[in-house]
């Protein structure tokens, strides 16, 4: 049997700094920092002027700046000329063999579980085995890292540590909290952020037909057993995604029935518009779209205008590359789907933090930093800490466009069941349908701040309904739990506390 030496837990390594005394004498300066509990002094260089390199926090070297007594300056890690981007360029040399143990806080080795190493260059990919360990070889050259993300199957939240300090001599233990212990329900921030929870408990969505165009949907999972339609093929699903975004659909509007359009993984425009064919003949009330391309299609957009013309609305995902709207979401006659988060709805450690976009709002919602974004954006919805289901039971935290989109179709899906303008005045399936629809996701938004990243804003589906509200169903109060530790990882991953340069 192979005796393991002690996992060692990871830590963040703090960082590395130039700093020269401004205006004292060199050795007094010096001196006193050599004593500061929060600053390690690895060196002294005598040269004129004299400077020392120094481990410290941030927070740290931002006081010495403020106080005038020092210029303070990263000491940048350097790199090869070579592009680490291109391995054929990479120079031999040494390689580190990091060894790591993924459990979870019960202990529990964690299998499965995709650990990314991340730098300027291409990230480094590891799959933990059977006993929760893997070992990934690291190119010196691409040492010290910028961060790891740890991303387990299910059932935990995944984690990520900035500036991670790593052992080479021993394993490197990460532990990932479990979902449960987060003691949130499943649906829990989400539901609450569009007003789900407030709605009468009759409002379940029979009768409406959702498309889920994705890479299938797991009939085994509990949460969507019974629920849905479309040959065995679309019954299962290799990736996870469209049980993500089917499990969305379905906590929203229970009794709605959903159709799997399996075109993931591999999908082509041709499987799209053959899925899309598929949704006109069956007479599908909202398609669900949690997929996109860099590239125009006439033919598609000519099937979604049909789809329009049936009566059928098309919610899409903006995108998640941080750039321009993908299509078809760039559609006018598509609701494109930005995504949000929340500050306090995930734990400090994990690697949703640093999805925090410009000033979060005095309630805690925040532009998710990956979300496309443009002119295009027509609404968002939460995608940042969604908890949904996963095959074949299980369920998983996940962020992107992707599944802020299937909030934005149940809200539909539910507008169509249960909306007096849909018993009366637009009964007909037609684009006129469609466009009222959309007009009433959109009047129902409150606004954001950036349009461009936020569109109208976050629909309400109380007010999109037309129940009677409260005076002010905005005012909430703070977002609970949300610890100083949490705000400041928040912040600085969003580039809102200040650097030192």
């Amino acid at each position: 049997m192979t005796e393991h030496p002690a996992a060692v837990p990871v830590g963040s390594r703090r960082e590395r700094y130039l700093v020269a005394p401004l205006g004292v004498p060199a050795e007094t300066f010096f001196g006193r920092l050599a004593e500061d509990p929060g600053a390690t002094v690895h060196r002294v260089v005598s040269s004129m002027p004299a400077f020392a390199v120094v481990e410290m926090d941030a927070d740290r070297a931002a006081m010495l700046t403020v106080a005038g007594t020092a210029h303070v300056e990263p000491d940048q890690p350097l790199r090869y000329a070579s592009p680490a981007t291109d391995p054929a360029l990479i120079p031999p040399g040494e390689v580190a063999r990091l060894a790591f143990l993924v459990t979870g806080s019960d202990g529990r080795p964690l299998s499965g579980a995709e650990i990314y190493l991340m730098n300027d260059a291409l990230p480094l990919r590891g799959v933990t085995r059977a006993g929760g360990r893997v070992v990934i070889d690291v190119p010196a050259g691409m040492l010290p890292l910028e961060g790891m993300h740890v991303k387990p199957r299910h059932s935990y939240w995944a984690v990520w540590h900035g500036r991670p300090s790593l052992r080479a001599d021993a394993p490197n233990l990460v532990v990932c909290p479990p979902l449960a212990e987060t003691e949130r329900p499943l649906d829990g921030w989400a539901r609450r952020a569009m007003r789900f929870d407030a709605l009468p408990p009759t409002f379940r969505g029979d009768g409406i037909r959702v498309a889920i165009v994705d890479s299938g949907a797991s009939a085994e999972h509990p949460d969507l057993a019974g629920r849905v339609a479309g040959d065995r093929d679309c019954w299962e699903d290799r990736v996870g995604h469209g049980t993500h975004a089917a499990g969305i659909v379905a906590g929203v509007v229970p009794e709605a029935l959903l159709h799997s359009c399996r075109v993931f993984p591999g999908g082509w425009s041709s499987d799209l518009i053959e899925a899309i064919d598929h949704c006109i003949a069956e007479q599908i009330d909202v398609i669900n779209l949690s997929l996109g391309s860099p590239q125009f299609s006439p033919l598609v957009t000519g099937r979604i205008e049909q789809a329009r013309q049936a009566g059928i609305a098309v919610v899409a995902a903006a995108g998640s590359s941080a750039g321009p709207v993908c299509f078809p979401a760039s559609l006018p006659g598509v609701l494109a789907v930005a995504a949000i988060g929340k500050l306090g709805e995930f734990p400090p450690e994990s690697h949703h933090t640093t999805r925090v976009y410009g000033s979060p709002t005095a309630d805690g919602y925040f532009s998710a930093s990956f979300t496309c974004h443009g002119p295009e954006i027509d609404v968002c919805a939460p995608g940042v800490a969604i908890v949904s289901s996963v095959p074949p039971s299980h369920y998983a935290a996940w962020d992107g466009t992707s599944f802020a989109a299937p909030w934005v179709s149940g809200l539909a899906a539910l507008l169509l069941a249960h909306h007096p303008d849909f018993r009366g005045r637009c009964t007909v399936r037609d684009a006129a349908r469609v466009d009222r629809l959309f007009e009433l996701i959109k009047g129902s938004c409150r606004a954001l701040g950036d349009r461009h990243r936020t569109g109208a804003g976050l629909p309400d589906a109380v007010a999109a309904l037309g129940l009677r509200q409260p005076a002010d169903p905005w005012r909430e109060p703070a977002p609970q739990g949300v610890s100083m530790d949490t705000l400041r990882v928040a912040m600085r991953s969003a580039g809102l506390l200040p650097g030192i340069r």
